[in-house]
């Protein structure tokens, strides 16, 4: 178990409830799944994978042997970018301050 998980009495709960969201992601076209919803999921992963990473630089945004192409992450980087009014050259020199 990483030092980031914790075993609670609601674990199976979250467990399926997860299942349930990969499982609508998975089949966006056919779900129920919102806009909304995804873009308030997205918001909230977004937010949690910064937390994990700025106390584990080495945590991977994927797991290994996952399918994510490299257009898929481009798309998605695009967009949050976008989102958060950062430009690309923002991000290049923030990039080169944190080191």
């Amino acid at each position: 178990m990483s030092r980031f998980e914790k075993v609670t009495p609601e674990t199976p709960a979250l467990n399926v409830s997860v299942n349930e969201v990969l499982g609508a992601l998975r089949a966006l076209e056919t779900s129920q799944l919102s806009s909304a919803q995804l873009q308030a999921l997205f918001a909230e992963i977004v937010t949690a994978f910064a937390k994990m990473r700025e106390n584990d630089k080495e945590f991977s945004a994927f797991p290994e042997n996952n399918d994510v192409s490299a257009t898929d992450v481009a798309v998605a980087a695009t967009g949050i970018l976008e989102a958060a009014d950062v430009a690309v050259f923002e991000l290049g020199m923030w990039q080169t301050l944190k080191q």
